[in-house]
C-alpha cells in the first residue's frame, strides 16, 4: 500500500481509467469524461486527495481516497476500486484501513463515502470496516441511486 504523489500522476491516470472502464456503474464520472485530461489535469486530481494504490508484482491492483467531505469534521472515502483478479484477497479492506489512517491522523471524526444500489459486494465489504448507511440517498445517473454510509474515526 502507498500514498501516490504528485509525480506518480500516471500511475494514478492509468489505475482511475481502468477503474472507469471495469467498473462504469460504481462511480459518478465516466472513462469518456477523463480519458483526455492533460496531465496537469491528472497531477491536479492526485493532489486534490491523498490517494493510495495496492500494488502486487510492481502492478496497480487497486485504489482508494480520502479527502475532505460536505460537512466540518468529515471526511470522504472516493474513488474505491479493485481489479477484479485480484478481490476477495483482503485488498479492499486494506485500501479501506489506509483511508481511515489517513483520516484519523488528519484529524477527522467521521468517514462518509457513496455506494450505487445494488453493488452488494462492495456494500457488503463497507460494512466488514465498520460503515452502516446513513439513510441519506442521491441519484447517481438517472434512474440510479446510491446510499451514503459512514463510520466513526
Amino acid at each position: 500500500m502507498r500514498r501516490l504523489d504528485e509525480e506518480d500522476w500516471a500511475i494514478y491516470r492509468r489505475v482511475r481509467l481502468e477503474a472507469l472502464r471495469e467498473a462504469p456503474y460504481a462511480f459518478g464520472s465516466t472513462y469518456g469524461r477523463e480519458k483526455d485530461r492533460s496531465e496537469a489535469e491528472w497531477r491536479s486530481a492526485v493532489l486534490s486527495r491523498a490517494r493510495f494504490v495496492a500494488e502486487s508484482d510492481a502492478n496497480v491492483v487497486g485504489t482508494a481516497s480520502g479527502g475532505a467531505g460536505d460537512d466540518t469534521g468529515v471526511a470522504a472515502l472516493t474513488a474505491m476500486w479493485v481489479d477484479p483478479r485480484f478481490r476477495e484477497r483482503g485488498i479492499g479492506g486494506a485500501l479501506m484501513a489506509a483511508v481511515i489512517d489517513w483520516g484519523r491522523r488528519s484529524g477527522y471524526s467521521r468517514l462518509h463515502l457513496w455506494v450505487v444500489e445494488g453493488n452488494t459486494k462492495a456494500e457488503r465489504l463497507y460494512e466488514r470496516n465498520g460503515f452502516k448507511r446513513t439513510g441519506a440517498m442521491q441519484e447517481v445517473r438517472p434512474g440510479e441511486l446510491e446510499h451514503e454510509m459512514g463510520r466513526a474515526l
